[in-house]
């Protein structure tokens, strides 16, 4: 990482800071992109002048800052996909007692966009922008499974696939042919993959085109997801993504 171009460390320290602990030192930084100290520090307080970071004065350390929200709600108002999915997604937190998630597709990876917990149910305690597993829970497989398979296939090549929970799987061909099953089914479903005990469903979000960069999903604790509801809550969120994806404008 250490012969990255200044604009490709800008980028580095952007996406790195939207990332748990979403807050870090200059030294830490430097450290993880094997860079000099002082060229970084210079980098950082230039993304702060520009209000893209911002510098905790009692820490020093540093954080996203306006320009970034900014721009992310820019992203949002053009995409439609956060003011046409709330509704969508308070309805079926609600009915579930689950929280509700659309997920969007970033490259190679899979992230976590909008999150809606039930009032009275399971609290999702991650954070907008989290990063999800390719491999593990159905946000990220599901985004993953969309994909050209080809290019899934040198992505998963290049990558250990760690094994997270009982069930996480972690060999590229089952992996590839879990990909497989999504899109023939037009769902992907996580029972206790990406986290012990946890259980998840997750449908794709089409856009005008028809592409798939965003997906709606449920999750919770496996004991709520009893057998007699998976069913009914497996539709609410096909239905649920097929909704999001009208009012995006998408025509089968």
């Amino acid at each position: 990482m250490g012969n990255l171009s200044s604009p490709e460390k800008v980028l580095f320290l952007l996406k790195r800071l939207g990332e748990p602990p979403y807050e870090m030192g200059v030294t830490e930084l430097a450290r993880e992109m094997c860079a000099a100290k002082s060229g970084v520090h210079k980098l950082l307080a230039l993304l702060v002048r520009e209000s893209f970071l911002v510098q905790n004065g009692a820490t020093r350390r540093y954080s996203l800052g306006p320009a970034v929200f900014r721009l992310g709600n820019v992203y949002s108002d053009m995409k439609g996909i956060g003011e046409v999915a709330r509704g969508v997604m308070e309805a079926i937190a609600k009915i579930t007692g689950t929280s509700v998630f659309v997920g969007i597709r970033e490259g190679d990876e899979a992230y976590l966009a909008y999150k809606v917990d039930s009032p009275e149910g399971f609290i999702y305690q991650g954070q907008v922008g989290r990063r999800f597993p390719i491999h593990a829970g159905a946000l990220g497989k599901l985004l993953t499974a969309y994909r050209d398979p080809e290019k899934v296939r040198v992505l998963l090549a290049g990558r250990t696939l760690e094994r997270r929970a009982p069930r996480t799987i972690t060999d590229p061909e089952r992996m590839l042919e879990e990909y497989a099953r999504i899109r023939e089914q037009g769902y992907a479903v996580s029972d206790e993959e990406n986290s012990p005990g946890a259980y998840g469903l997750a449908a794709p979000i089409r856009d005008r085109n028809g592409e798939v960069w965003a997906c709606l999903c449920i999750a919770g604790p496996k004991r709520q997801f009893h057998e007699e509801k998976r069913s009914n809550w497996l539709r609410l969120v096909i239905n649920g993504a097929e909704e999001i994806s009208y009012r995006l404008g998408f025509r089968s």
